[in-house]
């Protein structure tokens, strides 16, 4: 290697080691623990919980515990760094932690319409401990939305974060504007839609629709009706358990799915190029489109792409 290689090599390796840093410092200046909560609540439950968390500028948060309480822990961020109790003025802002039974809310509403600055505004977040048997109805306009280990119907919409939903078991309402969705470990139906994200989704006990307009769709592990289309990526589907429909569809990339042989379906393929190993068929199969039974017929299974080819593959 000659040595002007060597010194961009080297000039290569330390500028990534130095990104690296970069990235592990905001991690570590991002990171919050309860000792930075600006303002704590507790309230005693007893039975499933209805919780409602919104707010105009940050993150929610929401985790399932075994505790027959709600924690309710409000951060305050200004400038990316956390602002202590007392210290920050909210005048501009409504706040209320409240609980009604088994209702508990917890809303942070910018009175102004000037909007979030990074400059002189507040970054309002939530993280919410609540027993598992509570269904949620989760928004924000400016940050991104988890919930992990609940039983129950679960609502979250946010306009400028990516979702993230891990351990559910129940009916799920997921939207965004502006970010990604990744659903992991779900017992229940799932709609996901995003305008601007990526769609992730493995092992999804329940009918999925998955719905992007700016990205890829990836899913594994499913069991259940699926219905995934976008406008702008590649879908890849492995559906363990078929029931009545596998509907996928995009306007800009491949798509690859996954069934079992050992099941039935009437195909309908349509791309630039289908590849597709056909046993036990009957109907036509050309270069760019197969529409016919598959062992004899049963769940419907199409596919269509304007700008890519399409692979069917077995379990």
């Amino acid at each position: 290697m000659s040595t002007d290689k060597r010194y961009m090599w080297s000039l290569a390796i330390s500028w990534t080691a130095f990104l690296a840093l970069m990235l592990l410092a905001v991690q570590i200046g991002l990171a919050q623990s309860s000792e930075d909560a600006y303002q704590t609540e507790r309230f005693n439950v007893s039975g499933s919980v209805s919780l409602e968390v919104q707010t105009s500028g940050g993150s929610i948060q929401v985790e399932g515990s075994n505790d027959d309480e709600v924690l309710v822990e409000m951060y305050v961020r200004r400038r990316g760094k956390f602002v202590e109790a007392g210290e920050a003025d909210l005048d501009d802002y409504e706040i209320s932690i409240t609980q009604n039974g088994n209702t508990v809310s917890a809303i942070a509403d910018r009175k102004s319409n000037r909007g979030w600055n990074w400059n002189d505004g507040y970054s309002i977040s939530f993280v919410v401990y609540t027993p598992k048997e509570t269904r949620t109805r989760l928004k924000t306009s400016g940050g991104s939305l988890t919930a992990r280990n609940l039983a129950g119907s679960q609502e979250l919409r946010t306009s400028g974060g990516s979702i993230t939903t891990e351990g559910i078991q129940g009916q799920m309402v997921l939207r965004t504007s502006g970010g990604s969705i990744s659903i992991t470990d779900v017992q229940g139906d799932a709609e996901a839609k995003t305008s601007g994200g990526t769609i992730r989704a493995d092992m999804v006990v329940g009918n999925l629709d998955a719905n992007t307009s700016g990205g890829s769709i990836r899913l594994t592990g499913i069991e259940g009706n699926v219905e995934a289309k976008t406008s702008g990526g590649s879908i890849s589907a492995e559906i363990l358990a078929p029931r009545d429909i596998i509907d996928l569809r995009t306007s800009g990339g491949s798509i690859t799915v996954t069934v079992p042989d050992s099941q039935g379906y009437d195909l309908d393929l349509d791309a630039n190029r289908v590849y597709a190993e056909l046993i036990n068929f009957n109907g036509r199969a050309e270069r760019d489109e197969i529409r016919g039974t598959f062992n004899g017929g049963g769940t419907m299974l199409k596919a269509k792409t304007s700008g890519g080819s399409i692979r069917l593959k077995y379990l």
